[in-house]
This record gives structure tokens, sequence and C-alpha cells, in this order.
């Protein structure tokens, strides 16, 4: 998927499904909460409504990076999908440490009511629900490189988990075991916690340029050297701007050789590595003599 616009608009209807599931499961979850007099899936709840924020605000960063470059933003606005990443892996992280808290604070102080049975139906319904749509998120994030939707895909897993605690918080409710639920809880506030720093990380190396992996600076470099006339590539700098990527290339060619051929040579390089390497954006070519 080569289009600008296109993998924009493949990570927007991502975000739509996601905004449209987490609506009614969080109306689903609140209710069960209130009416199944459930702590622990009232807490799930919450972790749902993050959700639904985090793909709203996915869904904006596309809508804003998909715009097309203009005079004061002649490289576009592909950094609104990093700038979105790193405040959902924040929204995260902040999440996962009022879990940790609020669950430590149940364990002090103890208590619960035992949960009606709707909220343990609802608790197995959402981990059914959002494993599926993290799996369905996580696929499409990697298959455009899209770092926010791939971040959301792990808030997905993480409501997932956290309504497996709540799952087993309430069932030990219902059998007298009041403190599996706290302790579950704390479980899953480390889990989530971690994710959200991970995500975090990735998304700050991208508004700092950081690099790509190695296998891909490698492969454009062994791209560039099956091109008849390349004597050496002498630096390769890469980074990522949103979905896409930008790629600076030094290569040296034989310094007897006419404009006109290292011209040439310029083109079958770019065209190679165009056609061979997702999602670039924008290569610079640098010619100079070995």
């Amino acid at each position: 998927m080569h289009n600008h616009n296109d993998m924009y608009s493949f990570g927007a209807k991502t975000a739509v499904t996601s905004i449209c599931i987490n609506s009614g499961l969080c109306v689903l979850k609140f209710a069960a909460g209130i009416l199944g007099r459930s702590h622990a899936m009232l807490a799930d709840a919450v972790h749902t409504a993050s959700d639904l924020l985090t793909s709203v605000a996915v869904l904006v960063g596309f809508k804003i990076a998909k715009r097309p470059a203009d005079l004061e933003h002649p490289y576009g606005h592909g950094r609104a999908e990093s700038i979105v990443a790193k405040l959902v892996a924040f929204v995260l992280i902040c999440l996962g440490v009022k879990v940790g808290w609020d669950s430590m604070y149940a364990l002090r102080e103890g208590g619960l009511h035992r949960p009606h049975v709707a909220a343990l139906w609802a608790a197995i319904l959402s981990i059914l629900v959002k494993e599926g749509l993290f799996r369905y998120s996580y696929r499409r994030g990697k298959k455009i490189s899209s770092t926010s939707l791939v971040t959301d895909a792990w808030h997905h897993r993480s409501d997932a988990i956290s309504s497996v605690a709540a799952l087993i918080g309430i069932g030990g409710a219902r059998l007298g075991f009041s403190a599996l639920d706290p302790l579950a809880g704390i479980a899953v506030s480390i889990l989530v916690i971690k994710v959200g720093l991970q995500n975090f990380h990735s998304a700050y190396d991208e508004l700092m340029d950081s690099s790509l992996p190695k296998e891909i600076t490698d492969n454009i470099k062994n791209l560039t050297l099956q091109i008849e006339g390349v004597k050496r590539v002498k630096d390769i700098k890469t980074r990522k701007l949103g979905l896409e990527i930008l790629i600076d290339l030094i290569i040296e060619v034989d310094g007897q050789m006419t404009v006109n051929k290292s011209h040439a040579i310029t083109a079958m390089v770019r065209k190679n590595i165009l056609d061979k390497v997702p999602n670039v954006r924008d290569l610079m070519i640098h010619v100079e003599p070995c």
C-alpha cells in the first residue's frame, strides 16, 4: 500500500471500527457494573472508556496526518500520527498507575459486595471482543506501519487482560475470596504500565528522527549496490514520518563518469528502492566521485 491517502484512510477506518465497538462495550460494562454491583466491572468500564477516547484521538491524528504538504509544512503533517501515539501511550501509563493504586487501596481496605452474575458474563464478553479487536487493529497497524494504531491495539489487549482480572475478581467475590480482585488488578496495572512505556518510547524515537531498524537500512544498502556503476554506499540516513519513511543516500561512482551517466544510475537506484521498500515518501540521493 504505497498511496499516501490510501494508507491514512485505511488507518482511519480501523479507528472508526474501534470507536463503534468500544462505544457499545462501554455502555454494556457500565450497566453491568452498576446493576451487578461490581467495583471490578466499573473499573473495567472506565478502562474501556479510555480506549474509546484514545481511538478517537488516533482517528483525529490520521485526519490531520492525511493533509497534503503545504508551504508551511513542506514534508506534510505525518508527525501528527506520532504525536497521537505518544499521547495514547501516556494515557495508558496513567491508567496503569491508577488501576494499581486503586487495587492496592482496595486490598488494604478490603470488603466487596457479592456481584450479580450479569457482571461475570459482561467480563467474559469483554475478553472475547477486546482480544478480537486487538488482533484486528494490530494486524492492520502493522500493515501500514502505524505506531498509533499498534499502540491503540495494545490498549485493547490491556483492556482484555483487565477484563480477565475483573472476571477473576468477580468470580472470587461471588465465591467469598474478595482479595483476588485487588491482587489481579495490581498484576494488570504492571502489565499496562510496561506496554505504555514501550509504546511511548517507540513514538519518542519517531519524533526524535531515530533511524529505522538495521535490517531495513541494510536492505536499502544492498538494493543500491545491485545497480551497476555504484562503487560504494558512503552514507544512509533514514527516519519515519507518520506512516512513511524518508531516506537520504550518498553513493560513490567513477569520478570520470559523465553527469548524464551518473544521473541514469541515480534513477535506477531510486526505482529499485521505491519498488522494493514499502511506504517511502521521499528519497534523496547525492552522488560523489570515488
